[in-house]
């Protein structure tokens, strides 16, 4: 019977080798980092033994097979074969590493050209206003929409779900666009804060079909998502998803890997903070080294 793994899906099919369970821990131990850096995209992998020559031994007679099942491909298969059984593992699982990070590197590209793409619209979209001052909001501190905003009285327009400094970061954007929001944040203390300031926190998971409902998602433009756990994010972008097909989804991700998980669960745009981050440094050491060139000269 083939051997399951009961933590990881990996499946070992021993062929005409015989196994042990050394064999099947060095399986596990060699699998483990592709695991730790693709498992999201993953669904199991089939370990594949044979001894290509029998009886009749030579150079390489163990051959190691590793297929991976990767989210929406085709399965990724690699070969090895080595004198011993450790040695075709080990040249197996390093080149099915090898192959992963193809895949997640097309995959990461394709990611970063959306990014582009979205931020450019934005940047589009602003570039495009008319330039004027918004007056300063008032906040009603009954339901923390605006006192002075005529549709303050409706349901709101944005959803932010995460109330911590990128959630507070964007409520302040949206108070000076004077769009009414609502807020949905898990901690009770942030709830009862920020009542004391003037905005109004729906305390509770914004991943709860019932949470979301409160606080307007069936008929709000915007859901963004600045949780800061990456797949309580996902499970969030896909609650919101099925209650509102239109709505846009907006999500913050800490790696691009969760973007792409983010995207594939409903969200319409993402911003990774990897990605935002090392922009920023690039500018950052850009501007210092041509001051450095200009000092020089």
């Amino acid at each position: 019977m083939p051997k399951a793994s009961s933590t990881l899906p990996i499946h070992i099919r021993p062929g005409n080798l015989q196994t042990s369970p050394a064999i099947e821990a060095w399986v596990h131990r060699k699998l483990t980092g592709a695991f730790r850096r693709y498992g999201a995209k993953m669904t199991a992998v089939e370990v594949h033994f044979e001894d290509v020559n029998g009886h009749k031994h030579s150079g390489d007679d163990a051959h190691c097979v590793m297929e991976a099942r990767v989210n929406g491909r085709a399965p990724i298969a690699v070969r090895a074969r080595a004198a011993d059984l450790y040695a075709a593992i080990d040249a197996a699982a390093r080149k099915l590493d090898s192959a992963l990070s193809r895949v997640a590197e097309r995959g990461d590209t394709r990611a970063r050209r959306r990014f582009r793409q979205e931020r450019g619209r934005g940047a589009e979209a602003s570039a495009h206003g008319d330039g004027e001052a918004a007056p300063e909001p008032t906040l009603d501190a009954a339901n923390g929409r605006l006192v002075s905003d005529p549709a303050a009285d409706g349901p709101p327009r944005a959803i932010i779900a995460g109330y911590g400094p990128v959630g507070r970061a964007l409520a302040t954007e949206l108070l000076r666009l004077r769009v009414p929001f609502a807020v949905i944040d898990t901690n009770p203390s942030t709830a009862r804060k920020q009542e004391g300031l003037g905005v109004s926190v729906l305390c509770g998971d914004a991943t709860d079909p019932a949470v979301l409902r409160a606080a307007g998602i069936e008929t709000a433009a915007v859901f963004a998502v600045t949780i800061p756990d990456g797949d309580e994010a996902v499970r969030a972008c896909a609650a919101a998803r099925m209650l509102s097909p239109n709505v846009h989804i907006a999500a913050r991700t800490t790696f691009l890997s969760q973007g792409l998980v983010a995207l594939r669960a409903g969200a319409n745009s993402i911003t990774v903070e990897e990605i935002a981050t090392a922009e920023a440094m690039a500018r950052e050491v850009s501007r210092q080294m041509a001051s450095v060139g200009a000092a020089a000269s």
